[in-house]
């Protein structure tokens, strides 16, 4: 009877000490839990790259997209009809102003040529066949006004000879007013071949004008066509580096289609487009840095064009300096526009999502770890492409997180884990 007493009891000690042991670690469990449940949220510290806040100079900038673009620039166009019977460059050929791009061909122009040819020989040779029957005309007026001054001489002599009789009475009145009225007829005649002979040298002039005239006209015609000819070795007419060819051999071409472009590579600007916001801080001699890939130069805002398109302005900037290598038209760019600077002021790099209208930020601002990081509301001043000015809110050696933090804007303290 003892022993069974003895082992009942060791049990009902078994069973208290499970349970206490059970209730033990429920609490342990629950004070662990409520521990966990009043720690901060955790960000990687992958996620949550920083920045420091640093006194020193700001420059405020606008950054604009574009691509060099070349204001010499020829768009060569056919001048003549004709079918393309060869090309003797392709893009990215260097040419100079008389290089041969490409050789047409025509039989309708070498037909025409030889027309005008032989209409300009006709034209010259009625020329001359005109000026020599001048000339025998102008003889043959010297000759009528000299046989007319002769019988005018001649109506005179006898109509004084009859005055002269005709006072003596040695004569009739017939024979009196005959004399005299032919002398008169004779005058007339005489005046009237004289005034004939002396506008001869205006009428000459008229008739060698049209003449002249009629030549020219011809001869310009043979002229247009030779140079149309010549026009079938299309030329660049340009020193620079040809952009396109844009026509094949065997391709028939009319007057006027272009058939190439040409670029003059050593003299580009930078196009870029800024953002209507934006171009009203840009002037025309403001200090722009260019970059191109690893390629960075400097520029100067020579022109903002007046109207704005799909709510950006076009801005040209051109290249400082000369001999610059590996540019071509159309290669992109980024244009780093300074607007102002402030020689002391405290900066900050610019935090991810800012936008360039907002005036206030909440940031998280890290401690002497670097593990936790409290928010904090920060006043901007002037924003630029990379950075942004701090107003208030931080201080000079203060580091923030830079990267996007929308998701814990709501916790008032983080850790990085």
């Amino acid at each position: 009877m003892d022993i069974q007493r003895s082992a009942g009891r060791s049990g009902r000690y078994r069973r208290f000490g499970l349970a206490g042991a059970a209730t033990l670690g429920v609490l342990l469990l629950g004070g662990f839990a409520f521990s966990l449940a009043g720690r901060p949220a955790a960000v990687g510290a992958d996620l949550a790259w920083s920045g420091e806040v640093k006194r020193g100079e700001f420059i405020h900038e606008v950054t604009a997209a574009g691509s060099l673009f070349a204001p010499q620039i020829r768009s060569i166009t056919s001048r003549s009809d004709g079918t393309v019977e060869r090309v003797h460059v392709l893009a990215g050929h260097v040419v100079g102003p008389d290089d041969v791009l490409m050789e047409l061909s025509s039989t309708t122009l070498h037909d025409d040529l030889q027309k005008a040819r032989t209409a300009l020989d006709a034209a010259e040779a009625e020329a001359r066949l005109q000026r020599s029957r001048a000339e025998d005309d102008y003889l043959n007026q010297q000759v009528t006004l000299a046989g007319i001054e002769a019988d005018y001489a001649a109506a005179q002599f006898q109509s004084d000879a009859q005055q002269k009789l005709a006072r003596i009475n040695a004569t009739s009145e017939l024979d009196l007013r005959t004399a005299v009225s032919k002398a008169g007829t004779q005058k007339r005649r005489y005046e009237a071949a004289r005034a004939q002979f002396e506008r001869y040298p205006q009428t000459r002039a008229a008739e060698d004008a049209a003449t002249a005239a009629k030549l020219t006209q011809q001869r310009r015609d043979f002229a247009r066509l030779g140079q149309q000819i010549a026009d079938l070795k299309v030329r660049s007419g340009l020193a620079g580096t040809v952009q396109s060819i844009d026509v094949e051999e065997g391709e028939r071409v009319t007057s006027g289609k272009q058939v190439a472009r040409i670029v003059n590579p050593d003299n580009l600007i930078a196009r870029v487009r800024v953002s209507e916001r934006d171009a009203a801080l840009v002037q025309v001699g403001q200090v722009a840095r260019l970059e191109m890939g690893r390629q960075t130069l400097e520029g100067q805002v020579t022109r903002v064009e007046p109207v704005v398109h799909d709510r950006l302005v076009t801005v040209d900037i051109a290249l400082a300096g000369a001999g610059h290598t590996g540019l071509r038209p159309d290669l992109s760019v980024t244009a780093r526009i300074e607007i102002d600077r402030a020689a002391q002021t405290l900066v900050l790099d610019r935090p991810a999502g800012l936008r360039d209208d907002q005036k206030s930020l909440n940031l998280f601002r890290l401690d002497g770890s670097g593990r936790h990081a409290r928010r904090v509301s920060v006043g901007i001043g002037r924003i630029s492409s990379r950075q942004v000015e701090i107003a208030s809110g931080l201080k000079a050696g203060d580091r923030v997180i830079l990267a996007d933090m929308t998701e814990w804007l709501d916790e008032p303290e983080i850790r990085i884990r």
